[in-house]
């Protein structure tokens, strides 16, 4: 056995680390930049799958925004080309994915993540190699909290949600049933800080909460749990979920109508177009995603490939602090489809 002085002992000896000697090799010839590219590239953090579970709307957003902004230009620009990199496992492998889009793909701007999680993932990239990232579907504001001004957030955040949810209780005595993923965490954390709840149970999927005490009751969960959640609470009770109520799962799998805040008005003419070009099932997240990436694609367009020249094109549309402005939410019915 090689105890610690025998190591020691070596190491003095041969001095593994002194290299100073060594002849020097050269380093590895920078990337190009963006202007040298027959087209122009932009990132999405997130899966290039329309059927996936998590962020297949999103996806269907993005890659149709950019699919039309490519069908307008002119004769002799250069497309757009989206570069999709992503982990089913993001707290291991995301953000080594954020890196290659922003060092070997040279993104111009960077769209994702697809939830409150991945989007902090990208962030802390995003503060380091400076590129402008676009949060498509996001509500968690602590990651703009962060004051990094390359982050800009085009979801209501979850001050807004709060209120409309606070406005649904209405005064009542309500059990809070939260999963603890960070987007429903986060959301748990600014309601109760409006309205304190009478009981609240925290609970990790697959495992589902108990009954609650109260028939007001806010269900803040991702969808598949969410829709579980829901189904085992009493008939009479008048239920209240998160922003996850309206994406295609729950119109789908939800088997009562719900109260949830809307996260704008649904353009039907571009949900069914999504719907044919993908073969896939819409929601307002294609929307919301649709939506940020045309505004981006539009910046990029006046400002050229340039990183800093875009920040600065999407900081004169967004709020100071790096969210689109927007002055309420509503609390409407989610019904099953």
């Amino acid at each position: 056995m090689i105890t610690r002085r025998h190591f020691l002992a070596v190491q003095a000896a041969a001095p593994y680390l002194d290299r100073r000697g060594a002849p020097m090799q050269p380093g590895e010839v920078p990337a190009r930049g963006a202007d040298a590219l027959p087209y122009v590239p932009v990132g999405f953090f997130g899966p290039e799958d329309a059927r996936h579970e998590t962020g297949g709307a999103v996806f269907m957003g993005v890659q149709l925004a950019l699919e039309h902004a490519n069908a307008k230009l002119g004769e002799g620009a250069r497309p757009f080309r989206l570069f999709s990199r992503w982990s089913d496992d993001p707290w291991r492998a995301g953000a080594a994915a954020v890196v290659k889009l922003a060092m070997e793909d040279r993104a111009v701007a960077v769209i994702g993540g697809i939830d409150s999680a991945s989007t902090h993932l990208a962030e802390q990239v995003a503060a380091k190699a400076l590129f402008p990232l676009l949060d498509p579907v996001s509500t968690d504001e602590t990651a703009n909290a962060a004051f990094v001004p390359w982050i800009f957030s085009w979801a209501p955040g979850d001050s807004l949600l709060a209120r409309a949810l606070s406005d649904g209780i209405g005064g009542r005595k309500y059990s809070l049933l939260a999963a603890t993923d960070h987007g429903s965490r986060q959301l748990a954390r600014v309601l109760s800080r409006l309205v304190q709840p009478a009981e609240r149970h925290d609970f990790q999927p697959p495992n589902l909460p108990p009954e609650p005490s109260y028939e007001t009751v806010a269900v803040l969960a991702p969808p598949a749990a969410l829709c579980a959640a829901v189904m085992l609470l009493p008939q009479g009770a008048r239920v209240l979920c998160g922003p996850s109520a309206w994406s295609r799962f729950c119109r789908k799998h939800l088997r009562r109508p719900v109260l949830a805040p809307s996260l704008g008005r649904m353009n039907q003419d571009l949900i069914r177009a999504a719907a044919a070009r993908f073969q896939a099932a819409g929601d307002i997240f294609v929307q919301l995603a649709y939506e940020s990436t045309a505004l981006l694609l539009e910046c990029i367009q006046s400002a050229g490939p340039n990183r800093s020249a875009v920040r600065e094109q999407l900081a004169a549309r967004f709020a100071p602090n790096g969210r689109r402005a927007i002055s309420s939410v509503l609390l409407e019915e989610v019904s099953p489809s």
